[in-house]
C-alpha cells in the first residue's frame, strides 16, 4: 500500500521557516520508513471563504489533491511538526478503516496535560487574559456549538487517513461554520475532531507523535514562560538562551514528533542535528 506525509506551508514567512527548521527532518523521516512526502504550498480553497480562515481548515480538502490519490493511507502534519528522523512509523497499527490520532486531553499523561492546562490558566489571569476551560469534552464542543459530546479529543495537528473514508467526513467539517474562526476556537479542531470521531472508528496513537511544546513547557519548565526569571537573567542572555536550548532539547528527545502550535518562535530557536547517514567505519 502506497502511503505519504502531507503537509501545507502558505506564507513567505512560514515557507521559510518550515524549509529551514522543519523540511530537513521531515524529509529524513520520509525517507526511513519509505514513505512519499507532499507539501503543498497554497490554498486548495482560494474562495472567500477559503481565505477568511485561518489555512489550518485546509487540512479538511487536503484529501482530494492529485498527488495524494494513488495513496491508501495518508498522514497529514502541521506544518510546525519537528519530527525525530529516528522515530517509529507514524502508519503502524492504524488499520485503513480507522484514522490514527493523539487524544489531547491525554498527551503526554492525563495528569501532565491537566497541570499544564492550569498553568497556562495562571499565566493568562497574571496578564489580565480571561480564557475558558477547554479540559473536559462537554467544554471543549459545546463552545462550538455542538449538543452531542464524544468522550475524547483529537488533537488534529497529526492525523492518519483513508482518502476514500475520511474524505467525505473531512469536507463535512470544512462547511461548519457555527463559530467564526479564531484562535480562541482553535480554528479547525473543534468540528474535524467532533466530525471523525462520530463518523469513523480511531486508533489512538502513542502521545508521543503529537507531543506540544506548549504542554511540556507549562508542565516542566513553566519558569521559561516568566518575565521576571528571564528579566533576571538580563545581564546574560546567552543563559537564558542555552537554558531553554536545553529543555527543548529534553522535549524533544522524549517525544516522536515535537509541535510547536502557539509557540513558533521556539521553533525558529530550535534546531536539532540530523543523524549522520551510515558511512566507512573506522579501520575499513
Amino acid at each position: 500500500m502506497q502511503r505519504a506525509l502531507v503537509t501545507l506551508v502558505c506564507g513567505d514567512a512560514y515557507k521559510a521557516r518550515f524549509a529551514s527548521r522543519v523540511a530537513p527532518s521531515l524529509r529524513a523521516y520520509a525517507k526511513a520508513h519509505g514513505l512519499s512526502l507532499v507539501v503543498l504550498d497554497r490554498l486548495l480553497d482560494a474562495s472567500p471563504l477559503g481565505r477568511a480562515r485561518s489555512p489550518a481548515w485546509q487540512k479538511c480538502l487536503v484529501l482530494r489533491h492529485p498527488k495524494l490519490r494513488a495513496c491508501g493511507q495518508v498522514a497529514w502534519i502541521d506544518a510546525d511538526m519537528l519530527p525525530r528522523p529516528d522515530a517509529p512509523d507514524v502508519f503502524d497499527g492504524v488499520a485503513a478503516e480507522t484514522f490514527g490520532a493523539v487524544d489531547q486531553l491525554q498527551s503526554p499523561t492525563p495528569e501532565t496535560y491537566a497541570l499544564a492546562a492550569a498553568n497556562i490558566r495562571a499565566y493568562h489571569a497574571r496578564h489580565g487574559v480571561t480564557a475558558c476551560a477547554d479540559d473536559t469534552p462537554q467544554a471543549f464542543y459545546g463552545r462550538y456549538g455542538f449538543d452531542a459530546f464524544p468522550d475524547r479529543i483529537v488533537q488534529t495537528g497529526l492525523l492518519v487517513l483513508t482518502p476514500e473514508l475520511h474524505g467525505p467526513i473531512l469536507e463535512r467539517a470544512y462547511l461548519e461554520q457555527r463559530r467564526p474562526d479564531s484562535r480562541e476556537m482553535l480554528f479547525e479542531m473543534r468540528p474535524v475532531s467532533w466530525h471523525l470521531l462520530t463518523a469513523s472508528p480511531v486508533t489512538w496513537l502513542d502521545p508521543r507523535f503529537n507531543a506540544l511544546w506548549a504542554t511540556a513547557l507549562f508542565a516542566h519548565y513553566p519558569f521559561l514562560a516568566d518575565p521576571a526569571f528571564k528579566a533576571a537573567c538580563g545581564d546574560r542572555p546567552g543563559l537564558f538562551t542555552a537554558l531553554k536550548s536545553r529543555c527543548l532539547d529534553a522535549a524533544y528527545a522524549a517525544s516522536y514528533f515535537l509541535h510547536f502550535a502557539g509557540t513558533a518562535g521556539d521553533l525558529d530557536a530550535f534546531s536539532p542535528a540530523l543523524p549522520c547517514p551510515p558511512g566507512p567505519q573506522p579501520g575499513t
